[in-house]
């Protein structure tokens, strides 16, 4: 009995090692779905090490600050896909300033617009903002976000 027990315990763990890998690095992220950016209990999406770090090397620090500090309106993360999409924008002016955060649940890779006026900017870590999905790329460029 305890000799099939010894047999049994190492595919348990080696089903649960490949479970864990398959969500990958960003998989856990899922959970910010229907979540603002800085949530009720005041946790922060952008202070967590695997977004902050990437986002800070991808934006200047100006922009940085736009998206993670001034930019106070947040709507909540939807889940498209593999990619995980908020936006945020000024107070009082969102037609205006604004800005789209996505990130890839698979790869990690990150994209962001940055819009202030009628001039739009997009960011990527990999690849191009074109590569994204048609409805991440609507997404994250509305400030109204549904």
């Amino acid at each position: 009995m305890i000799r099939k027990h010894l047999i049994v315990l190492p595919l348990l763990l080696i089903c649960f090692g490949a479970a864990v890998s398959a969500q990958g690095k960003y998989g856990h992220l899922k959970s910010w779905e229907g979540k603002t950016p800085v949530d009720d209990n005041r946790k922060d999406f952008f202070a967590l090490p695997e977004v902050r770090t990437p986002l800070r090397h991808l934006l200047s620090p100006a922009d940085f600050n736009l998206v993670v500090k001034s930019y106070g309106v947040q709507a909540p993360f939807k889940l498209m896909g593999d990619f995980l999409g908020t936006t945020v924008c000024r107070p009082h002016n969102c037609g205006d300033e604004q800005a789209g955060f996505a990130i890839n649940l698979k790869t990690g890779a990150m994209f962001v617009r940055m819009q202030n006026g009628t001039k739009e900017r997009w960011f990527a870590s990999e690849g191009k903002a074109t590569d994204l999905p048609k409805e991440v790329r609507d997404a994250i460029g509305n400030p109204y976000m549904q």
